[in-house]
């Protein structure tokens, strides 16, 4: 499956990016080492909630846009098929997506009418 989402840990390299911080500046501004910001950005280790909460409050990061897991969220409940779709539809280009979403729609009110 193709996983749009980035990860906390690829959020969280995000966020120091923003700023212009290298590693060091950024973890020291955490209070954890380096080499803990290291494996947290790249998923070997997970952020403690402390942390969390610090940057959230220290670069001003929404804590929900930081720890959901909006794929996760969003296969909650689909069917094969629609994850098919969702994954397929993804993968296409902006005018691609657009003649799709064109065509659903007429299809959509083709069969409400039929109602």
């Amino acid at each position: 499956m193709v996983d749009n989402f980035p990860s906390v840990g690829e959020r969280i390299k995000s966020i120091r990016k923003q700023h212009k911080l290298t590693q060091i500046e950024f973890a020291q501004s955490l209070d954890i080492s380096q080499g803990t910001l290291s494996e947290i950005e790249s998923g070997k280790a997970k952020p403690s909630f402390d942390v969390l909460v610090l940057l959230s409050d220290m670069y001003l990061v929404d804590m929900n846009w930081l720890i959901i897991n909006r794929e996760a969220e969003l296969r909650v409940g689909l069917k094969n098929d629609e994850l098919f779709l969702l994954e397929n539809y993804r993968k296409l280009e902006q005018i691609a997506k657009d003649e799709l979403l064109d065509y659903t729609n007429l299809k959509l009110l083709r069969f409400q009418r039929k109602k």
